[in-house]
């Protein structure tokens, strides 16, 4: 289990999303298999069905597969003044957000607290920063001449998303210098130009929401379950001493807190990482991911948070989850 979570680290940590399948039901509950994105098995057990996500049935075993993907990074290239509220949006979002400008003046901690700073020109960016999958680059530089060098550089990464501010002229006549520069029509069309959601945005906060609004959009195909990477730094890093359980949300119907696929690890001493709704749910879970340490028993529990309950108990959500709590050693 060690070596397969080391395995969800590391590719997520490279910017590769993985599947993982893990048998909720049947005759080894708990087993796992991890595959890359072309299918091959990284780690664990055989025992997927890799096109499918959700919960699979496979005879007389039950499977909980899911797309673990690397947590997004928000790369925004120039750091005027539409730069300062989507690194802020992005930042609520959960992006790791990077800002680069060759200018101290708008590249600097002051100007973007919670962000990564390159303080440096576009091209020695670009060779500095490894872009991937994981990665939504805006584009908002203070000029044509300085949009295009990144744009020409972006298109060269795997990168999620690429946006580029400007007109409805000015990503017509981007488009087609690109053209002329060789580049393919599928290329061209990765591009987002004029940036952000026709929301008819006129101040810089505005922009952001709308810039915001589309990457999120775009990012809806590939959803990130909260907390992953760091799920899987601990049980990578966990010593092989005492008893944890991870608790998973195999199914989700209706208002429920947390979606299918939400994880929380329980450690030995009680504390936590991620979560799995809160409230009433997580503190059932809670107690019964305890008493999977101590028998070393896979538990599947359904529990029905219908509208009195969850009014009883100062509860926003109801619903019905399906939880699998295995032990790991």
């Amino acid at each position: 289990m060690k070596n397969l979570w080391s395995a969800v680290s590391q590719s997520l940590k490279s910017g590769e999303p993985v599947l993982l399948a893990t048998e909720v039901a049947g005759d080894c509950p708990g087993r796992s298999g991890l595959y890359g994105k072309g299918g091959n098995l990284l780690a664990g057990e055989d025992i997927g069905q890799r096109e499918k996500d959700g919960l699979v049935s496979a005879g007389a075993t039950t499977l909980f597969q899911q797309w673990l993907w690397p947590r997004p990074g928000l790369v925004i290239f120039g750091g005027g003044h539409v730069a300062v509220p989507v690194a802020k949006i992005g930042v609520l979002l959960g992006f790791e957000v990077t800002v680069c400008d060759d200018r101290k003046e708008f590249a600097n901690s002051l100007r973007f607290p919670q962000a990564k700073i390159l303080t440096m020109d576009y091209d020695q960016a670009f060779n500095n920063f490894r872009l991937n999958s994981r990665h939504y680059i805006v584009i908002v530089t203070r000029g044509h001449i300085h949009d295009r060098t990144c744009l020409v550089r972006a298109l060269d990464t795997g990168a999620a998303y690429i946006g580029v501010i400007g007109s409805p002229q000015k990503a017509a006549e981007m488009r087609a210098w690109l053209r002329e520069q060789g580049l393919p029509l599928s290329q061209v069309q990765r591009v987002f130009s004029p940036i952000g959601l026709d929301i008819n945005a006129r101040t810089p906060e505005e922009i952001a929401v709308s810039i915001m609004g589309e990457i999120i959009r775009e990012k809806s195909s590939r959803p990130t379950p909260a907390n992953i990477e760091e799920i899987a730094g601990a049980l990578a890093a966990k010593a092989n001493r005492k008893s944890w359980s991870l608790i998973t949300i195999v199914s989700a119907q209706g208002s429920t807190p947390q979606g299918a696929g939400a994880r929380m690890l329980v450690k030995a001493d009680g504390q936590t990482v991620g979560t799995v709704g809160g409230g009433l749910a997580e503190k059932m879970a809670m107690d019964a991911a305890l008493q999977v340490m101590d028998t070393q028993v896979t538990r599947l529990l359904e529990f029905k948070l219908d509208n009195t309950v969850a009014a009883q108990e100062g509860m926003v959500c109801g619903g019905n989850m399906t939880l699998f709590i295995q032990p790991i050693q």
